[in-house]
């Protein structure tokens, strides 16, 4: 699952995450975007001194990197192998997120459940579905809980008009277990690239609360016409 190197890596991680601004500084990252560290301090309601000291920790254990951009220097997760093994983590501890009270609570936790960002690809119901449909169509194969992109899978891809590359470290397609629903959606390369074209052609956008996504109707017909897929979004349906 997740493409996870070795239980030495899990545990590293999963000893500096276990100081809670850390998890809540990596779980922000999550999104896949660049974040100061103000930003972060105020997000995770930290003195911008721990917030120092925090993400000092996180970059000694290469868990993030920084990004100098003229006067300013933003932190991100440091791959996507590391956002791997946050969700592994993730699916560990927690058997789904807790009930919501209140009606602004309520509308977060199902956007976040249908449909969100899982660092560069897409999670949540919507991505199991994705997943799903790609293995009854034979695009990819799941076979000991690895996952391949099957030659009708790449044709799909380059039909479709979703490039493929081969630079950068991160596999071809990974089958990631999406902590929500328990079942696999896809990263890696393939799952980044799908994400990107939905997002440049306007088929999904990101939405609130953060690393939500909504589905435009222009994506429900993609979804319905490309992979077979009935999507209903929770909020605008409701």
């Amino acid at each position: 699952m997740c493409g996870l190197d070795t239980g030495r890596d899990i545990s590293q991680v999963a000893s500096i995450l276990a100081d809670p601004t850390r998890s809540r500084v990596c779980v922000a990252l999550m999104d896949g975007c660049a974040w100061t560290a103000g930003e972060l301090a105020k997000h995770t309601e930290t003195s911008p001194q721990a917030m120092s000291s925090c993400l000092q920790h996180l970059e000694d254990a290469g868990v993030i990197s920084r990004i100098r951009q003229g006067r300013h220097q933003y932190v991100r997760l440091a791959d996507e192998r590391m956002a791997e093994i946050i969700e592994f983590l993730g699916n560990a501890v927690s058997p789904a997120p807790s009930s919501p009270v209140g009606y602004r609570q309520v509308r977060a936790d199902q956007r976040l459940r249908y449909a969100r960002s899982c660092y560069n690809h897409m999670a949540g119901r919507l991505g199991v579905e994705i997943a799903q449909s790609m293995l009854d169509m034979r695009l990819v194969d799941l076979e000991d809980n690895s996952m391949r992109l099957t030659p009708k899978g790449s044709q799909w891809f380059e039909d479709t008009g979703i490039t493929l590359t081969d630079a950068g470290r991160s596999p071809r397609i990974v089958a990631c277990l999406d902590w929500t629903e328990r079942r696999f959606h896809i990263g890696g390369k393939a799952g980044s690239a799908l994400l990107t074209y939905c997002l440049e052609r306007h088929l999904i956008t990101k939405a609130s609360p953060k690393r939500a996504l909504r589905i435009t109707h222009d994506g429900e017909q993609w979804f319905a016409d490309k992979l077979l897929i009935q999507v209903i979004d929770p909020i605008r349906k409701s």
